[in-house]
């Protein structure tokens, strides 16, 4: 027996003494002291000679993955736990996004859409193709459960697909049996109490308003289309919707509007809105695509890479540690990141025109199209997509595999104009998993 190359040990936490052992494969968290950590990184010798602990503790510790037979093992459940990832199961909800719209009422300065956003409007034929297409993925596989996320552009500027599409769906689903709801992600300028009045009878289940920070940082990021400020209309908006549907917020920062976010937790405190959102959660913002003609034209400007050298890394983790200290539910982002692209029934999503895609960062660029809800079923991109396994060409050592699984396709793009390559940001994981094993600790404990 020996510790799995996939755990990784934060000593001395929570308490001099302690350590928290993660295993990023099986996402399993234990906490030992020293000594039965010592016997573990003692292994095999220690099962014999150390703490005994160990072989009384072993079948639960093989089970969640913290120890294995040997290397041959280890290597065998990664590669069973990468097959098992892509095919899916229909035991999963099959998410969906759809597109109503291109356009948008706003002029964000980040807008990974920039490049292809245009006033497209989906029309009637094509939400009909849409949900029937949906159908017939879901009877394929066998999905119990379906859940959509409307999303644009700002979907509020079209919403007779959101409620051609609910309807068809809600239909289908009472007459075989199965589940159907969806959400909704929108810049809130539109979320009014009539519109969520109009929706929650045909299946609308939350809504998630995209807020970048307080009334200075967000009105520079997220201005209406004219330039005018947009923080206000959302926040009011907000304060007359929540009690009727679940909200989230989730926002976007780079070095300029980071400061602004504790004080918009403050800010929505005070109005004794913070306790009552679904959750809030904010990510840093990423480069994006070139123009259609040029994808591989990639346009930084205000953007940033936050896996960098100087990625933000301390400020990522004061900032989740400014919700935690709030009591904000928010992910410590442990999780395993399941590219869409190479993942059966990890989600799809379909623009306003009925193009198909499986990455919303590849939105509106055909040739990254994996097919069109006019069609039977998918295109041959979907297999060219699923074929791809960049995770064969980490580092046999790396215990972060199974969580980027070779980095994110669409930064592979970014950085090597491909979808294969792989995207090592071993040093990133290096500093910043310590610290989000912390977080996950005390997210576990709800403390």
């Amino acid at each position: 027996m020996k510790l799995s190359r996939f755990a990784t040990i934060v000593e001395d936490y929570p308490v001099t003494g302690e350590n928290l052992v993660f295993n990023t494969r099986t996402q399993a968290l234990i906490k030992i002291d020293h000594r039965f950590r010592d016997a573990l990184r003692g292994l095999p010798g220690s099962l014999e000679a150390g703490d005994p602990r160990v072989r009384e503790f072993l079948p639960h510790l093989r089970e969640n993955g913290i120890v294995v037979e040997d290397e041959q093992e280890d290597a065998a459940k990664l590669a069973d736990f990468f097959r098992q990832l892509k095919s899916g199961s229909s035991e999963l909800p099959l998410e969906a996004t759809i597109l109503t719209t291109y356009g948008c009422n706003f002029r964000c300065v980040y807008c990974f859409e920039e490049s292809v956003k245009r006033n497209l409007a989906m029309d009637e034929k094509t939400a009909r193709a849409a949900a029937d297409w949906l159908i017939r993925r879901a009877r394929k596989r066998g999905i119990e459960k379906l859940f959509v996320v409307f999303y644009g552009g700002e979907p509020l500027l079209n919403t007779a697909p959101i409620v051609t599409i609910s309807r068809a769906l809600t239909a289908w689903a009472k007459s075989e049996g199965r589940q159907f709801a969806f959400g909704m992600i929108t810049n809130g300028s539109l979320l009014t109490p009539a519109v969520v009045d109009t929706l929650l009878p045909l299946g609308l289940e939350s809504v998630r308003v995209s807020v970048d920070g307080d009334r200075a940082g967000h009105d520079a990021k997220r201005p209406f289309a004219d330039g005018s400020p947009s923080f206000d209309t959302i926040i009011a908006n907000i304060e007359s919707v929540i009690d009727k549907v679940p909200v989230a917020i989730a926002g976007n920062f780079d070095r300029a509007n980071l400061p602004g976010i504790p004080r918009l937790l403050d800010m929505l405190k005070e109005r004794g809105l913070l306790k009552k959102l679904r959750y809030v959660n904010f990510l840093p913002i990423a480069p994006r695509l070139g123009p259609r003609s040029n994808p591989g034209q990639i346009e930084m400007g205000e953007c940033l890479s936050f896996f960098g050298d100087d990625g933000m890394f301390a400020d990522i983790i004061n900032l989740k540690h400014e919700l935690a200290a709030r009591g904000i539910k928010s992910p410590s982002g442990l999780a395993v990141n399941a590219c869409s692209l190479v993942i059966e029934d990890a989600g799809v999503t379909i623009d306003p025109r009925g193009d198909i895609y499986l990455c919303n960062a590849l939105l509106g660029y055909p040739e990254f199209s994996a097919g069109r809800v006019f069609d039977e079923d998918f295109s041959g991109k979907k297999e060219e997509f699923k074929a791809i396994d960049a995770w064969n060409k980490c580092a046999p050592d790396c215990p972060y595999i199974p969580m980027c699984q070779g980095g994110c396709r669409y930064f592979s793009y970014l950085e090597h104009q491909n979808l294969s390559s792989l995207v090592c940001k071993r040093g990133y994981y290096d500093r910043i998993v310590p610290e989000l094993i912390k977080l996950e600790y005390h997210n576990l404990k709800g403390s």
